[in-house]
């Protein structure tokens, strides 16, 4: 049976991907990071930290006078999860509109748009249009 993921905040993400970048890693090496970018103080961090150690998120284990965090899921189950969330909770389930809100409101750049041309013809050439395999009668 596969795990299910726990929901996770905008600000629980920006500290995850902190970890995912070079776990095991210490409260102190994440807040210096994220510090760099935000206005957060250290003590934010680590409740945020303990939010993730509660939801199951993250492990964390005791060096010294200092704690090394891990996490307990990888980065593409969490996305995994998330995007699964949006997909049926803002999209009803149904992933074209998804993905058309997607790519009408990203920036995308020549280059992403032939990765996604060459995605979706790939695709195509896999998984053949309904029509076109049943004969009419």
């Amino acid at each position: 049976m596969p795990r299910i993921s726990p929901s996770i905040t905008d600000a629980e993400w920006r500290v995850m991907h902190e970890i995912w970048a070079s776990e095991p890693v210490t409260s102190g090496e994440i807040a210096g990071r994220i510090q760099e970018n935000t206005n957060w103080t250290s003590g934010t961090i680590k409740t945020l930290l303990h939010r993730l150690v509660q939801k199951g998120v993250l492990e964390f284990q005791r060096k010294g006078n200092r704690y090394l965090y891990r996490s307990q899921y990888s980065e593409a189950e969490c996305v995994d999860h998330a995007s699964g969330q949006m997909l049926h909770t803002v999209f009803k389930g149904r992933p074209v509109p998804m993905l058309e809100y997607l790519v009408k409101s990203a920036r995308l750049s020549g280059v992403e748009v032939e990765r996604l041309k060459d995605l979706l013809a790939n695709l195509q050439k896999e998984l053949p249009l309904a029509d076109s395999t049943q004969s009419r009668t």
